[in-house]
């Protein structure tokens, strides 16, 4: 018997004898009638039991993991902000072909490289667009809550591949048509310009903030950039096509895409050199370690004369496939949660997106989005 129930009957007995002695018998019954009574109603520890799970129902429902995820559809020139897994989906028309976006969490904006094509010239190896851009080219940035382009800064010929310092001041950009990149600092509005490779396409910034990693696809190299010093400190030999780069998020990797080679090169970021080439599938482009440095998902796009359709997984512990995983026509971008639960991989050439689970390491999901989706990046 809980403590309230044991106290109404003691007050009820200590009532009855009370008035027994002062002969209330219609006083006895009245009070019999209205603690019958009492007994029906619930308790208010009952009624507050009741709204305590229902309260805890909303915040299990309500809890539920979001991800936004973003990609940029290059031929539609449109970027699709999907909410995942309600499939939400919003479009938004863009000023020009965005080839590749980058989503900074610190600020809650999406960066993409925007063209203005007018010329014929093949874009290169890995199948990325047919035209190079002459007139105007940008990067630019949208607000996430907003949907609104917020920010525009003029970059170099022929823009590719857009990362964000993670504090979202440093924005680099590679600049295939003319051989640089572009380092964008955003609290003084200063642009520097740093030469490197052949044709470089793919960067990212590396885990520690300090280094910015270029693949050369010309010339099969990888330029290490020193974003304190905003200089070239390093260009590393890694293999035919070199079209993206990536790290494990423990700093320890820098990957390298070769779309030539069908492999992804493993680099040592201490000595800076390659330490493994790891055969993967046909033509792969891109690449995403999980946050729990268990894998590196790479995506394997083929031509779009001669599609691929898989991904990689590779163990980090001994950089040995576990697996191949089959997903649409074109596997080319791919960013994964950093809950490590889910990877997102654009699907070029059949305007689709994969969700694969890492768990079951089984695409569990397919969405479909605009024409020709090539980067993707996630909140």
């Amino acid at each position: 018997m809980n403590l309230k129930k044991h106290f109404i009957f003691v007050t009820s007995l200590l009532f009855f004898l009370i008035l027994a002695a002062c002969g209330g018998d219609e006083q006895i019954s009245e009070a019999s009638e209205s603690n019958e009574s009492a007994d029906e109603l619930p308790l208010e520890e009952d009624v507050n039991n009741e709204e305590d799970e229902t309260e805890i129902e909303e915040i299990v429902e309500i809890s539920e993991e979001e991800y936004i995820v973003v990609v940029a559809n290059e031929k539609a020139e449109t970027m699709s902000v999907i909410y995942y897994p309600e499939n939400r989906q919003e479009v938004i028309q863009l000023d020009g072909k965005a080839h590749n976006l980058e989503v900074n969490k610190e600020t809650n904006l999406v960066w993409l490289t925007i063209t203005h094509p007018h010329s014929e010239e093949a874009h290169g190896a890995a199948g990325h667009g047919e035209e190079l851009a002459v007139n105007e080219p940008s990067v630019v940035a949208y607000d996430l809550d907003t949907l609104e382009k917020v920010e525009v800064y003029e970059v170099g010929d022929h823009p590719a591949h857009v990362s964000i310092t993670q504090d979202g001041n440093i924005v680099l950009v590679t600049n295939s048509g003319d051989d640089t990149i572009s380092v964008i600092d955003r609290i003084s509005g200063e642009t520097a310009t740093i030469e490197v490779g052949s044709y470089p396409h793919g960067l990212r910034v590396s885990p520690d903030q300090n280094y910015a990693y270029v693949a050369n696809m010309r010339s099969a190299d990888v330029s290490i950039i020193s974003i304190e010093t905003k200089e070239e400190i390093n260009r590393v030999q890694v293999g035919e096509g070199a079209v993206q780069t990536g790290f494990s998020h423990d700093g320890l990797y820098a990957f390298v895409g070769l779309h030539v080679d069908n492999q992804l090169a493993i680099i040592n970021t201490e000595t800076q050199e390659v330490i493994e080439k790891v055969d993967v599938g046909v033509g792969p482009v891109q690449m995403y370690a999980t946050y729990d440095n268990e894998y590196v998902v790479v995506a394997n796009q083929g031509s779009e004369e001669n599609p691929s359709e898989t991904i990689s997984i590779i163990s980090l512990n001994n950089f040995e496939v576990v697996k191949e995983i089959t997903l649409g026509l074109g596997a080319h971008g791919i960013v994964i949660s950093k809950d490590s639960r889910y990877a997102f991989v654009t699907n070029m050439f059949e305007e689709t997106i994969s969700v694969v689970d890492l768990e079951l390491l089984e695409e569990v999901e397919r969405i479909e989005v605009g024409l020709y989706p090539n980067g993707i990046s996630i909140n």
